[in-house]
């Protein structure tokens, strides 16, 4: 098959969340077939506009509003998601960039209006969470806004609409898609979010060592790891770890140290228990130098890249009920504790299969994204295979 993708984020080097589920997918789907994927990226960004990478065909395309629509987003004048306004303004110009006659186009929710440009045959959302449900859960005056909130979910009712085929990450997720749109079973598959198997080695102990000597970490030291974009749902889950974890355990030897681009909001901190990591390229040497994986969500949609991603690492981890969602057949390889007993689990010292020799779990091995994108490829192709005209949503209305 000829895949065409498009995400208006940059997914190389795929630093976490939204990013590393596009790439991931796509780097696995490209071990069988021929996929080029769109990135459109704000002016500054200083990505290649064309590479090839791990099989992907990167087309890397610059768009000043996007910038516009960041900023407004963070006045809280407008959703980020406006973006999606210029993009489908520039649906010609975007695919153009794109060679080939594809037989899929894969778009995620800002790209969508360019469905009704692209001539693939199978269109697919592929959705990272139930926007509307993550739009209206959030902090800000936007998730308050009555008319906000419903442009938002006509955005994506009509991405869903439009596509043939919609790409959940978690089952509770693809119900609620039959809920809102009312759309037949098989029209939303689910694909896990998984971890980057490309970049990612289980920690040894010659690893560990290393990595802990090479960040300055005592051996003495019980490293927690919290690792998130910059998004309120982890700011709020990193507030808590601080005012409630945290100092639950001082003088006990706890480190909690920080990584990706929520360690914006403790820049500044003296807290010598505290460290960021920041948004780094390569998130491997902090896993490594980690003891435990922390996962203290109480907010967001879709499910935790994090959290196979702590497993992966060979760490132990320790989530809250709800930082579970998406992933039932992982509870037995974690902790489930919420906020208040969390202090509790990590005097514990909980280790992770690494640590105590084991192999890596099956449940955590299935996750890895060059696997997840093999079976997306399969359920493309079976899909192509069944519905030649590639759009269900007018087979089932012309069958009415």
């Amino acid at each position: 098959m000829l895949i065409h993708a498009a995400t208006d984020n940059d997914i190389y080097p795929p630093r976490f969340g939204g990013p590393q589920r596009s790439f991931g997918l796509d780097r696995g789907l490209a071990r069988a077939h021929d996929v080029h994927a769109l990135c459109v990226v704000p002016n500054r960004s200083r990505g290649a506009s064309d590479e090839t990478v791990e099989g992907v065909h990167l087309v890397r395309r610059r768009a000043w509003y996007t910038s516009v629509a960041w900023r407004l987003d963070r006045l809280g004048l407008a959703p980020l998601q406006l973006a999606a306004r210029g993009h489908a303004g520039r649906a010609k110009r975007l695919l153009a960039a794109l060679p080939g006659n594809a037989d899929v186009f894969a778009a995620d929710l800002a790209l969508a209006g360019l469905f009704a440009h692209h001539p693939a045959p199978l269109k697919v959302y592929t959705s990272h969470n139930v926007e509307r449900d993550r739009f209206a859960l959030g902090p800000t005056r936007l998730a308050r806004s009555p008319r906000w909130r419903a442009w938002v979910a006509a955005l994506e009712r009509r991405a869903v609409s439009e596509a043939a085929l919609t790409v959940a990450c978690s089952t509770e997720d693809a119900e609620r898609f039959r809920q809102l749109d009312g759309v037949a079973s098989d029209h939303v598959i689910v694909i896990p979010n998984g971890w980057d198997d490309a970049r990612l080695h289980p920690a040894t102990v010659e690893r560990r060592a290393r990595a802990r000597a090479t960040l300055g970490f005592a051996e003495s030291d019980t490293v927690a790891l919290f690792v998130g974009s910059d998004m309120p749902h982890n700011r709020e889950a990193l507030a808590r770890l601080i005012e409630r974890v945290l100092p639950a355990l001082a003088g006990q030897g706890m480190r909690l140290v920080v990584a990706g681009s929520v360690a914006r909001a403790i820049r500044g901190s003296r807290d010598v228990a505290l460290r960021a990591a920041g948004e780094v390229d390569d998130l491997e040497p902090w896993l490594h130098a980690a003891d435990v994986g922390l996962n203290p969500m109480a907010s967001g949609a879709g499910s935790n890249v994090k959290l196979p991603t702590y497993l992966a690492a060979g760490l132990a981890v320790v989530t809250t009920r709800f930082g579970l969602r998406g992933y039932p057949e992982l509870e037995p390889l974690v902790t489930v504790a919420e906020l208040d007993e969390m202090p509790a689990a990590l005097r514990e010292r909980p280790r992770g299969w690494a640590a105590r020799g084991l192999a890596m779990p099956q449940e955590v091995a299935a996750l890895a994204w060059g696997r997840l994108g093999e079976r997306l490829g399969e359920r493309l192709s079976e899909r192509l295979a069944g519905e030649p005209a590639g759009d269900a949503r007018r087979a089932r209305e012309a069958g009415a």
